[in-house]
């Protein structure tokens, strides 16, 4: 991973993977989450372009700032810019999932002439929608016993049957035991009382993929509308998936990106 210091002194862990001439791919990470989400899709889709990933402020190897005003989705899509025009990246498709998706509306509402086409992962335009006593569950813990007292509430619901569910299991270990429990809060409650911007879709007009998994069942709803929203907009329920698509069939997963990449770079615009 490389690191760029953002103009509010933050550094910001990022890779350019793969090269080619065909425009950039920038994946666009969760709440939570880190770069090593992409671990075994990146390959898959380096073959003609480079793919560029990162972390956002409070996760993986990017800057903890141990300060809750540093933490917000705007903050977030800030850095998202600094980083595309630190890379010199003038046109890019772009990939937000979960919370990135969030932060990735909020630069293509802004920069939508640099954005090649949008693929929304498993998010939604509007507050997201936590059960009120798992997210105080989880501030608590994350105030009393850093992050990983918040991920060692979570084996509980961990599926481990499988190598791969093992290996999983192992990253999201890691994810969590370099996150900033100050950005975990606040990026929680900036999640569940941001406001709606499902009223501003329409004035996207990039093509555009909303694509969740069949078994996420909180996001389903919120794609549908979106997807409804973005004038164009092709919606994709991947079968037997969960919140992280990738990860639960990464063939399907990676066809379905192709194929938007193909559809977009046809598209005259």
């Amino acid at each position: 991973m490389d690191s760029f210091q953002s103009p509010t002194g933050v550094e910001i862990a990022h890779a350019v993977t793969g090269g080619g001439g065909a425009t950039p791919l920038v994946l666009v990470h969760g709440f939570t989450g880190s770069s090593i989400d992409w671990t075994d899709v990146v390959d898959g889709l380096t073959a003609d372009r480079p793919v560029v990933t990162m972390d956002h402020r409070g996760h993986g190897g990017s800057t903890n700032t141990g300060d809750a005003a540093t933490y917000t989705l705007d903050q977030l899509a800030d850095d998202l810019a600094a980083l595309l025009d630190h890379l010199g990246l003038q046109r890019f498709h772009l990939l937000g999932h979960s919370m990135g998706g969030a932060v990735v509306l909020r630069y293509v509402l802004k920069h939508q002439a640099r954005v090649r086409s949008l693929v929304l992962m498993d998010t939604s335009s509007e507050a997201m929608q936590i059960p009120e006593e798992f997210l105080e569950l989880g501030i608590t813990l994350a105030r009393t016993g850093g992050m990983m007292a918040v991920f060692e509430a979570s084996e509980q619901f961990a599926v481990l049957d499988t190598e791969y569910q093992r290996v999983v299991h192992e990253r999201a270990r890691v994810k969590h035991s370099q996150m900033d429990a100050v950005a975990f809060e606040a990026l929680a409650r900036q999640l569940t009382g941001s406001d709606s911007m499902l009223h501003l879709l329409p004035s996207i007009a990039v093509p555009t993929t909303v694509l969740v998994g069949q078994n996420d069942i909180p996001f389903v709803s919120p794609s549908e509308r979106m997807a409804a929203a973005i004038p164009g907009a092709r919606l994709v329920v991947q079968p037997d998936a969960g919140h992280c698509p990738q990860e639960d069939d990464r063939m399907v997963w990676t066809q379905t990106i192709l194929e938007h990449l193909a559809a977009a770079e046809a598209a005259v615009r």
